[in-house]
């Protein structure tokens, strides 16, 4: 301490003066640990969301940027996964709002839909004090039945309750995580606006004929009771279904052989009832064999060998090969329908020989190939199957009722043993379909359904992709992937809760009636009454009734249908031209998980190029999915969802803070789960572990030491800047390193290379501030008078350290930021911009500051300086190993430099700043040759 005070002022203080007293240390109100108010953190986020995008908004002349929000399904709690997408938006949001941009952000929610029916369907039987099922499958069941006994517009009225209540949370939640939007702009597809709107896009759509209704198979879910989507299948990859191989009569002789049978394998045996043909591949060679138990068997060539072992017997190959094109023709009858007319074998391109036997059983009512092959012989779809996928009494009486999955498969399997026409069954293992949120099987089911035309758009689909920039590159062939082997979508749900499908039916004939003249009274109508008066048994069929069909002597009623909820969220874009008052606005950006290539971007690109014919967005990124500490995909299902608040409740037990097993205040773990989203590579699928949590706490741990550090030692400054050309050589370094850390993070902004920005800053901090620049100035700041110039100096530079650190650090974790500047002080917020503090600015780092880094004579001095600081600290540590120091202020330093050359004329430069630079207070500089230098270093380079 005292050969501190005699380095700067040459003798020691006064007698009863305490060395510590003379010390200027750092004061400051920015506290080590954010406090827990939660007034004072309420306040904090209104400045850094609501606030900040209104003052943002306000930005006439500025050019627009709008990333779309992909509405959040509104029937339960936040999950992390919510928390990387909503927080990734934000930071995009941000660094648009500092490049001087005017961003739009509505944020949005998706309200409709079976999953939200089923959950309030649930809580109802919650509150009635029914116990709900664990298994998810049977608990959906038990809802959908208890949804029977409801009428339309009491589920409608307890879904609205539970989406509204949902929403609310979720908005909270949101907020508090920092999201700058316009809250009170949202859009919600429940609300009356929004579903005008797509009733708007829906009669666009009809208008191009596009929209149509026809009988075809569609994938079906028993345990909703309604058509499903492929975005709304997943797959069990290890289902067992019992398959078959059943034989068939032929008709007529093949191979010069009579009483053949045609052999097909299935693994839908229930499907047996709704055989309308049997397919064959025109290519593939066919024998007929004999059978000591079966008969004559026709059979493809490469499928006997497995047959063989199947039946544990062998065959006598009778007759044969022969190609299908010979089979092609010919007939069959219906094993167990045996007044059932004789039944074609067609030829089709799906048919392999590689699994079965090179025969299939056609049912168009429950196949889709099965339907395209049989639709150009004008074979009809025929499906004797329910809603609640029992058979009709369109089907053998005996099997009536059953359901097709379960009891109906087993009394199909034994007629068929019972009629001496199966051959061998075997479980199967294969993938197989379920519903997303009943997570039983679907079954193909061909049911009057409306169609949207995908395939009309495909090429204007494929044109339009290649004007929008995809990340990561491989989006754009996904997504083309999904559109071009996409032909028909069915936009039709048999549920309650959804916008209506504006169609009516002939009383008598059943016949559709919907046309645009119609769906324009309907949606004056609506928009008048809502949407509950379309499932309102109070309010008369004819209200609905357009005057062009009024008079026209049917009688109208109106259908059960709703639409599919993809095509709700689908057709958000339309809130964005309502909300700009512009026609044709595209979104800069749409981002949401990889899971949308099938399902939010593939709806919003169809039902946009169908009415405008123009993609709904520039550029669409996409995020991995968030995976367990077993590399699982988080799921509600498997049970391993983290939530953000468990991500962040405690600091990590191997970060040295005080007391870490204590709960984080709230403003930590917001900051937390906003740098931990940035320092994910988002492109990829990310693991939630402790490992990333902890040095995601030590990065935010080191920037608000950083700040809290700035703000003290600026506590008395005045807020003038000193002018660059009197600052010192240190303080120069220090500025082009702040020049260097600000292209760099910008660029990795700009290119959404958000992890890289979050490392940049870390390194920066770490090796440019704390093991450089913050710690050499100390003695400077500590000791020297506020009117000092070297103290000056070091101030001015702290001053822009500080506001190009927050800058930067704003898109990132703008509540640390906030909370800085309320604590920052006046000569500080005097001399920074208002726009800057606002986080409506970046800091800008004046063009000289990095020139004087870049033109080589900076960096090289650096790195001199660096070599010398290693040497220097390695030799200390061996002093202090060997016992001959304690602390760095015990050690002398011996630099010798050889005679002339850049050595010595670098030393000689930088005598002053190798004494900060090396923080040793006493400095001897010896020579070759004997004699030392005295204190300070004695001002002598000697000659070797």
């Amino acid at each position: 301490m005292q050969r501190c005070f005699r380095r700067f002022h040459g003798t020691l203080p006064s007698a009863g003066v305490s060395l510590k007293d003379t010390l200027r240390l750092p004061t400051t109100t920015f506290p080590i640990v954010p406090s827990d108010s939660k007034t004072e953190r309420a306040s904090l986020l209104k400045k850094i969301t609501s606030d900040l995008y209104i003052q943002q908004s306000q930005r006439d002349d500025a050019p627009t940027f709008i990333l779309h929000d992909g509405p959040p399904y509104a029937n339960g709690a936040l999950h992390i996964g919510h928390a990387l997408n909503k927080i990734l938006k934000d930071v995009i949001n941000r660094v648009q709002v500092l490049e001087g941009k005017k961003v739009v952000f509505q944020p949005g929610w998706d309200c409709h839909g079976l999953p939200i029916e089923l959950k309030a369907l649930q809580a109802k039987q919650e509150k009635a004090g029914t116990k709900l099922d664990k298994s998810a499958a049977k608990a959906a069941k038990g809802a959908v039945e208890m949804g029977k006994s409801m009428s339309a517009l009491e589920i409608r009225g307890i879904a609205r309750e539970l989406a509204s209540g949902t929403i609310e949370q979720q908005m909270s939640n949101f907020k508090d995580w920092g999201i700058m939007a316009d809250w009170e702009g949202k859009y919600v597809t429940m609300d009356k606006d929004y579903e005008m709107r797509q009733l708007e896009v829906f009669r666009d759509m009809l208008k191009k004929e596009l929209i149509y209704r026809k009988n075809r198979p569609v994938y079906w879910s028993p345990s909703s009771g309604s058509a499903l989507a492929e975005a709304e299948l997943e797959y069990d990859p290890a289902y067992k279904s019992q398959s078959a191989f059943v034989k068939f009569p032929l008709q007529q002789e093949i191979g010069g052989q009579k009483d053949v049978s045609a052999v097909i394998w299935t693994t839908t045996p229930w499907t047996i009832p709704a055989n309308k043909a049997i397919a064959v591949g025109e290519k593939i060679e066919y024998c007929i064999v004999q059978s000591a138990k079966h008969g004559k068997l026709l059979i493809a060539s490469e499928a006997i060998a497995d047959l063989q072992k199947k039946l544990e017997e062998e065959f006598t190959i009778i007759a044969g090969p022969m190609p299908g094109t010979e089979l092609v023709g010919s007939n069959y009858t219906h094993p167990l329908l045996s007044e059932a007319a004789p039944q074609p074998i067609l030829s089709a391109d799906f048919v392999t020989a590689e699994s079965g036997t090179g025969l299939v059983h056609l049912a168009p009512g429950h196949g889709m190939d099965d339907y395209l092959v049989c639709l150009k012989h004008e074979i009809p779809p025929f499906s004797p199957v329910d809603n609640n996928g029992c058979y009709t009494a369109d089907t053998l009486p005996s099997l009536v009722g059953k359901e097709v999955l379960y009891g109906g498969q087993k009394a199909v399997i034994a007629l068929m043993e019972e009629s001496n026409c199966l051959i061998f069954q075997h479980k199967f293992e294969h993938k197989y379909p379920l519903d997303w949120r009943t997570k039983s099987p679907v079954i193909v089911r061909a049911t009057a359904q409306w169609f949207a035309n995908a395939g009309g758009i495909k090429e204007a689909a494929h044109t339009a992709l290649e004007n929008v920039t995809f990340l990561p590159k491989t989006g754009a062939t996904r997504l083309n992937s999904f559109v071009q082997n996409r032909s028909e979508w069915c936009i039709s749900r048999q549920r309650a809760w959804g916008v209506p499908i504006p169609a009516l039916y002939d009383a008598d004939s059943g016949e559709p009636l919907l046309t645009e003249e119609s769906v324009n009274h309907i949606i004056t109508v609506l928009n008048e009454k809502g949407t509950d008066s379309w499932f309102d048994p109070s309010v008369p069929n004819e209200v609905f009734v357009s005057p062009e069909f009024a008079n026209d002597g049917k009688q109208y009623i109106r259908g059960k249908e709703t639409m599919d909820v993809w095509f709700d969220s689908g057709t958000s874009w339309a809130t964005l031209a309502s909300r700009l008052g512009q026609p044709d606005v595209t979104a800069d950006i749409y981002l949401e998980g990889s899971d949308q290539h099938r399902g939010w971007f593939q709806s919003s690109l169809i039902t946009s190029l169908a009415t405008r014919e123009q993609a709904p967005f520039k550029q669409v990124i996409t995020h991995g999915f968030i995976l367990d500490g077993k590399g699982k995909k988080m799921s509600k299902s498997l049970g391993n969802v983290v939530s953000p608040a468990d991500l962040t409740l405690k600091a990590p037990t191997d970060i040295n803070l005080p007391k870490p097993q204590k709960p984080l205040a709230k403003m930590q773990r917001i900051d937390i789960l906003r740098l931990w989203v940035a320092f994910c590579d988002f492109t990829r699928d990310i693991s939630v572990g402790p490992k990333v949590v902890s040095q995601v706490h030590e990065i935010l741990r080191k920037a608000r030491v950083t700040t809290r550090f700035c703000l003290g030692v600026l506590e008395d400054w005045d807020g003038i800047y000193t002018p660059y050309s009197e600052l010192g050589k240190l303080d120069k370094i220090a500025l082009a390193h702040l020049a260097q850390v600000n292209n760099k993070v910008r660029e990795s902004y700009a290119q959404y290379n958000f992890n890289k920005a979050v490392s940049a800053l870390a390194q920066y901090t770490t090796n440019d501030l704390s093991a450089f620049y913050l710690d050499v100035i100390k003695d400077r700041l500590y000791t020297l008078s506020p009117e000092d110039l070297s103290r000056r100096s070091a101030q001015t530079t702290i001053a822009y350290v500080l506001r190009n650190y927050l800058s930067l650090l704003s898109p990132l974790i703008p509540l640390l930021v906030q909370e800085v500047w309320s604590h920052a002080p006046k000569s500080l917020l005097r001399s920074t911009p208002q726009e800057e503090r606002q986080m409506l600015e970046y800091f800008s780092a004046a063009e000289g500051w990095e020139m004087n880094w870049a033109d080589g004579k900076l960096i090289t001095d650096f790195e001199n300086l660096k070599t010398l600081h290693d040497a220097v600290k390695q030799g200390i540590e061996r002093a202090k190993t060997a016992g001959n120091a304690k602390v760095n202020l015990e050690a002398g330093v011996e630099i010798v430099v050889p005679k002339g050359g850049y050595a010595e004329k670098f030393v000689k430069s930088y005598l002053e700043e190798l004494e900060q630079w090396l923080l040793f207070l006493m400095w001897r500089w010896w020579w070759r040759g004997g004699g030392r230098g005295g204190p300070r270093g004695g001002g002598l380079v000697r000659e070797g």
